[in-house]
């Protein structure tokens, strides 16, 4: 271990083998640091927080905070579990959960860049980037190997698939499908086809996984009778999974409206 002199780390927190702690940061008890972590300063990872072996925490970093919730008692014992091999740049924040025993989530692999956002009861899966300053309102659920573009936002309880990308500086309040891009306010702009290439998917999957989108957003068709008609036919497992998606009854509804150009915020 390398733990700075000016930091505070309570002994009562569990710190693995080879973490570094950098100045003035604070480690409270009850924390868990797994092995090979490296801690900036001035960063402060409260007692609700597990952190992954092999996870980087920048500068400023706040980690377990209260829920940002009116009527919220801070008596309530929940937590913050960030898996393995994470890099949180500076001045990210990330808050413990509003329920008893609840857990806001953070997978394996993410990038999550300076000012990001994670509010309470969030769950983000695997090897997804969210650029500089995106902000996930409380309970939004982000799959695997998306990405966040820079200062966009999400309202609370909003569900985000897999390979989706969100154009920098965009609102998002309804639920985005697997593999869809968004270029306005709950508008798509297409396949994210840059992604799905990027993912390993072959040229055959993504003309198949093509057709889907095609089924949903380019027959004129609404969403009960789009899924009516993909029920019609067997598809391979990448695309079936898109309508899978879109059989889950939304709190929030899904963003279906398809933008004529990428300009297009009307």
């Amino acid at each position: 271990m390398n733990i700075h002199p000016a930091a505070i780390v309570h002994p009562d927190a569990q710190i693995g083998e080879g973490v570094t702690i950098g100045p003035f940061s604070i480690v409270e008890a009850g924390a868990i640091i797994g092995n090979d972590c490296a801690i900036g300063s001035h960063t402060m990872i409260l007692g609700s927080v597990t952190l992954g072996p092999g996870t980087t925490v920048g500068h400023g970093s706040i980690l377990g905070a209260n829920p940002q919730s009116i009527g919220f008692d801070p008596a309530t014992i929940s937590r913050v579990e960030i898996g393995p091999n994470n890099i949180i740049r500076e001045h990210v924040t990330i808050h413990r959960s509003t329920v008893s025993d609840g857990v806001t989530r953070v997978g394996e692999g993410n990038y999550l860049m300076t000012g990001v956002h994670l509010g309470h009861d969030v769950t983000i899966g695997d090897n997804n980037i969210l650029a500089n300053n995106c902000l996930l309102g409380g309970h939004v659920v982000l799959g695997n190997r998306s990405f966040l573009g820079g200062g966009s936002v999400f309202h609370q309880f909003v569900r985000l698939g897999d390979f989706v990308m969100i154009r920098g500086i965009v609102g998002i309040g309804k639920d985005v499908p697997h593999y869809v891009a968004c270029g306005a306010v709950n508008r798509v702009a297409g396949l994210n086809i840059v992604g799905l290439r990027r993912g390993g998917f072959s040229p055959t999957v993504r003309t198949e996984v093509k057709k889907a989108f095609n089924l949903v957003y380019r027959e004129g068709l609404n969403l009960s009778q789009a899924l009516s008609k993909a029920a019609e036919s067997t598809w391979i497992p990448e695309a079936q999974t898109f309508f899978d998606f879109l059989s889950v009854k939304s709190s929030r509804g899904y963003c279906l409206t398809l933008m004529r150009t990428l300009e297009d915020a009307d």
